[in-house]
């Protein structure tokens, strides 16, 4: 039934109601019409048997059997009744419709139905089919005394198709009119049931239009006021949920919007503490590949402490705060707070950076302090000493003097290079002051510079840059990098050694480790390559902090403040350039190479 339109079930419901209705009686009425057609037949044919036993009795003695059914063949005929005479034991001693010498063939009749009745009450009656003649017949019989036939019986049998056409007919009559009750019926049902279904088609596409987004969807229905009222209804349903899904709508994007914005990592967890949405910040940190989406957060972070905080949380507590860290030495703060209908949410704040910044600080302030400590101590040493008047007329004093201006030197050059890598920071971008530069001068610029280390420890420049290498940068900076660079490989290249300075192309194998994400075609890369020790690769990470060293007394003995390559790195940050290590350099066991990568000036 779930399945048949409205129509077909009115259809359906009103046919079933019209068939009871009209059947029902109407069978009853038949069955009464054919008891009682059946009823009247009888009595004739119990009238038609008085008459044969009346002209029975006013016919003289039989002379023997074959007389008497002589006369029962007589009167048949002109009766069409069939006639029979049946003794006391049953047997058949007369028949109108059987030859007289078959007879004796008949079979006893004493267990017909009409023959025992009529023994017991005097006549009897039966319908049934005659074998022997082959057709249904009304049998009716009642007990005679003859001289011949002697506690005998009589029987007539009535042919019963005059009773079965009447029958027949009425019964043709009869669903003929029901026939054509129906067809009407039917053709009124379909025309009243399009009419009741319309309305509620016009319902359901109404309704289906608004499931499927189409508030704008109105119904216009006259049938009736109850179908008027409820289009109004859904009408005003319509209207009201357009409205609420427009809020709604623009509430979702405004949060998705905020969220999706956020730089923390936001994940929603259902009831059952499976993750139910995630924002784009948070796909990156757990790397959802493809969705986070109907996962536990252990099976997205492989971190226990991050499922142990959210089962806490959905088991009662409203909320929680914990620092968790990861594998990639990330940290981060999580904040988790319970949903009061089920499920919680969960912000990741990247705090790396700033646990990291807070280590470089405390690093910055120790090693300020280790650096300046060194030479103020010989100073206030040197400066104690040469307060004796008699320690100032010796020779020695000389060398005292030119320790303690050697070591003030030294603690200029920090704060000026403090000063230095201050401005940088303040000023990272030199967008105002960058102009097209002639690369290959500058680095020749910050050669002659360094030419009295290079003579003193007798290492030699292998310059291979072109002459003209036109960069976006700014000139002063660039020389001090490139400066500060070759300082740098001279104070840890042996004697005798070779500077390599040249201009990577595709096949150098520069940013190999993925260090180098600057565009190729769009920028020139300089290397600068020494034959010293090399760098462990446990320290290339750090190597362009602030006073950071890898062998701080070896440095710091060579005259260098720790703080070169930091601003080497802003300076060149600053001009919208990259720098990094390779060590050791391909195809080779030791030494170092630093690239440097500048955008081309013909490509802005």
């Amino acid at each position: 039934m779930k399945s048949m339109r409205f129509r077909t079930q009115l259809m359906l419901s009103f046919s079933i109601i019209i068939i009871l209705s009209l059947c029902v009686p109407a069978y009853y009425i038949f069955q009464t019409l054919e008891k009682d057609i059946y009823k009247e037949a009888k009595e004739n044919a119990f009238t038609q048997l008085q008459f044969i036993d009346w002209m029975l009795k006013k016919e003289p003695a039989f002379e023997n059997n074959r007389a008497l059914d002589q006369w029962c063949k007589n009167l048949g005929e002109q009766l069409h009744y069939r006639i029979t005479i049946i003794a006391a034991g049953g047997k058949v001693i007369a028949d109108s419709d059987v030859p007289y010498d078959k007879i004796k063939s008949l079979d006893n009749h004493a267990d017909r139905e009409e023959i025992i009745t009529a023994r017991s009450a005097g006549q009897g009656a039966s319908i049934r089919y005659s074998i022997t003649l082959d057709r249904k017949l009304i049998y009716a019989a009642k007990n005679v005394n003859l001289i011949t036939v002697p506690s005998g019986a009589l029987r007539i049998a009535i042919p019963l198709s005059p009773v079965e056409a009447r029958l027949d007919y009425f019964n043709n009559r009869f669903w003929g009119i029901l026939v054509f009750i129906f067809i009407l019926f039917t053709f009124l049902s379909v025309f009243l049931a399009r009419r009741l279904e319309k309305p509620i088609l016009n319902v359901i596409e109404a309704t289906t239009a608004i499931g499927e987004g189409d508030f704008g969807k109105q119904i216009d229905i006259e049938a009736g006021p109850e179908f008027t009222r409820l289009a109004a209804g859904i009408n005003d349903m319509s209207n009201k949920i357009r409205q609420n899904i427009f809020q709604i709508t623009e509430q979702k994007q405004e949060l998705e919007a905020v969220l999706e914005g956020m730089a923390e990592g936001v994940m929603m967890l259902d009831k059952n503490g499976k993750i139910k949405s995630i924002n784009q910040a948070l796909t990156l940190i757990a790397r959802c590949v493809p969705t986070c989406l109907g996962r536990r957060p252990m099976e997205v972070f492989l971190n226990p402490e991050i499922q142990a905080a959210c089962d806490q949380v959905l088991a009662g507590d409203g909320a929680i705060k914990c620092k968790v860290s990861t594998n990639d030495d990330t940290t981060y703060e999580i904040n988790l707070v319970k949903i009061p209908d089920g499920g919680a949410v969960v912000v990741f704040h990247d705090i790396s950076e700033l646990i990291r910044l807070a280590k470089v600080r405390q690093d910055f302030v120790a090693n300020v302090s280790h650096e300046l400590r060194t030479p103020l101590t010989s100073i206030k040493g040197y400066a104690e000493t040469l307060l004796d008047e008699k320690f100032r007329a010796s020779e020695a004093s000389d060398h005292f003097v030119k320790t303690i201006i050697r070591n003030a030197n030294q603690m200029s050059n920090i704060v000026n290079d403090l000063l230095e890598l201050t401005k940088l920071q303040q000023n990272r971008h030199m967008r105002h002051e960058m102009e097209t530069v002639n690369a290959t001068a500058c680095f020749k610029s910050a050669e002659e510079t360094c030419m009295p280390m290079l003579k003193e420890k007798g290492i030699r420049i292998d310059n291979q840059l072109s002459d003209h290498l036109l960069v976006w940068a700014e000139e002063n900076s660039l020389i001090q990098v490139f400066r500060n660079i070759l300082d740098n490989a001279i104070r840890h290249s042996p004697e005798k050694s070779t500077i390599l300075v040249f201009l990577a192309d595709e096949d150098s194998g520069a940013g190999k480790d993925g260090q180098n994400k600057q565009n190729k075609k769009n920028s020139y890369i300089f290397g600068i390559q020494d034959e010293g020790a090399g760098i462990p690769q446990r320290y290339q990470k750090r190597i362009f902090e602030r006073f950071y060293r890898v062998d701080r007394e070896r440095s710091r003995e060579s005259g260098g403040t720790g703080l070169g390559l930091s601003i080497c790195r802003n300076a060149i940050a600053g001009m919208g350039g990259e720098i990094w290590l390779k060590s050791p350099p391909d195809n080779k066991t030791t030494g170092s190479v630093f690239f440097i990568a500048l955008n081309k000036a013909e490509n802005l």
